[in-house]
């Protein structure tokens, strides 16, 4: 069967799109359009560990892309079709869409602004199966969604900042598993720069998910608010109170908070660790930490230590940027739920799930030559009570170069590592592992004319495969 987007939200996105557009001067407008033609052997086509028979895929695309930058509005779009014709089996044949758009609009005076985006993706059908599906595979859903946000900001060099956003999103996926509508709001009320003795912060948010094929709904909730004296001597005595709550597999509330006085330490006008400790509303009382360390406009650290209602919580950010190389590292710890990318069997996709993410990135550019690296881990824990399934543990890293050989011509190549570990507490762990080396040689022929050559090998613990493939590209 073809898949296809959802009419009435292709309809719907596109109408919204055109509002936010409308009326803005635009200062630039660039409109592309594009077709490319890609012919792929493959030696194990239905990815099997025995009784590999090869064949081969043809894929067909025809794409446009819009980018206006206006006054008050801006608007990027990008859509491709994809249509795959298989010589072993016809009725694998398939259209395939994806979409990227975005766009913005200032209503009034910049204070007032509206923005949506879309998209519409292809994913694993089951991560379980097979986590590096494509197209070519064949063993993908199509999943898209639809979001918009409405927020007013305030002029911050007042006495008082203030911020605040209604949003709201719509996603489906195509075997409508995980469908669902949300909703949600934030409010930041915060001193303005003109308050030179005293400084305060509150903030709310509150966010509410809805399955479209049950009556199942999750909210989860934060309120945070700070109050302390302007640096003096390069300390600030405040105080802080946090409480949070969500929804559990029951429909019952769970609840957590603090608060307590604390102290920071300004090193630099942009830097600084604070200490603080907190009495616990329902839990025992602990120490906090944090610290700012930001020297210039290249680099930032940022590491934030708390308690929330799963116990030790920890956020890291850093960044740096010289000449050549760029490098990031986060960590962060977040509830989530309806995320079926990394839905797992007999899991409840509506039920918050703890996700605690790493991420490592590393970019080297040099004349002629560029390094990129890569590590990512993610670890899954389902907060329900009665949750039979055990924990996922997704980890990876990647190294791709590229080279130019001529003004024209680049060659790349990239080995890519991901180990899959699916808990269970009733049978033994799984643990799948995928590796993927590609080299590639890519040539502009000419302003609209290009071609790729690569060749890959798959080597997972379900399946080997060896692909080639040229792509012919072109840009109207």
């Amino acid at each position: 069967m073809a898949k296809t987007s959802n009419s009435n939200s292709a309809c719907l996105f596109l109408l919204i799109s055109g509002l936010v557009v409308n009326g803005a001067t635009a200062s630039e407008v660039d409109l592309t359009a594009t077709a490319s033609s890609d012919l792929t052997y493959s030696d194990n086509i239905d990815l099997t560990s025995q009784g590999e028979r090869s064949g081969v895929v043809s894929i067909w695309s025809l794409g446009a892309a819009a980018v206006v930058n206006g006054n008050d509005g801006d608007l990027s779009f990008n859509y491709d079709a994809y249509q795959t014709l298989h010589s072993v089996d016809s009725s694998r044949n398939e259209l395939f869409n994806e979409l990227a758009l975005f766009a913005n609009k200032a209503l009034y005076r910049d204070n007032i602004n509206f923005s949506t985006d879309a998209s519409i993706t292809n994913i694993a059908q089951s991560i379980e199966d097979n986590a590096n599906a494509d197209i070519i595979s064949g063993d993908t859903i199509e999943t898209r969604s639809l979001n918009a946000q409405l927020s007013y900001q305030s002029n911050p060099r007042g006495w008082i900042d203030f911020y605040a956003s209604i949003d709201g999103g719509v996603t489906s996926n195509e075997d409508a598993i995980g469908d669902n509508n949300r909703f949600g709001t934030d409010v930041t009320l915060q001193n303005g720069t003109k308050a030179k003795n005293w400084f305060w912060l509150t903030d709310y948010s509150y966010n509410r998910s809805v399955a479209r094929d049950s009556d199942e709904q999750n909210y989860d909730y934060t309120i945070e608010q700070e109050v302390g004296l302007q640096p003096m001597k390069r300390v600030s005595p405040l105080i802080r109170v946090y409480y949070e709550g969500y929804t559990d597999d029951g429909g019952s509330t769970v609840e957590s908070g603090s608060w307590g006085p604390a102290m920071r330490y300004y090193w630099h006008k942009r830097s600084y660790f604070e200490v603080g400790y907190d009495f616990s509303f329902h839990d025992r009382d602990f120490w906090r930490g944090s610290f700012v360390f930001n020297p210039n406009s290249r680099t930032l650290v940022e590491f934030d230590y708390t308690r929330r209602f799963f116990g030790d919580a920890y956020d890291f950010s850093l960044s740096h940027r010289s000449k050549r190389m760029t490098n990031s590292i986060t960590y962060t710890e977040e509830v989530r739920n309806f995320e079926r990318r990394f839905l797992v069997e007999g899991q409840d996709i509506a039920e918050y799930e703890l996700v605690k993410e790493l991420n490592i990135n590393s970019i080297l550019s040099l004349r002629r030559t560029s390094f990129s690296f890569e590590v990512r881990a993610m670890d899954r824990h389902s907060l329900s009570e009665v949750s039979e399934i055990g924990d996922s543990k997704l980890y990876g890293a990647a190294l791709t170069a590229t080279h130019r050989l001529s003004k024209n011509t680049s060659l790349s190549g990239s080995f890519n590592y991901d180990k899959n570990i699916f808990e269970s507490p009733n049978e033994r762990d799984r643990n799948d592992y995928y590796r993927l080396y590609d080299i590639s040689l890519t040539n502009q022929f000419s302003q609209s004319l290009s071609w790729d050559l690569s060749f890959n090998h798959a080597n997972s613990s379900q399946y080997k495969e060896n692909r080639a493939s040229f792509v012919l590209d072109i840009v109207y």
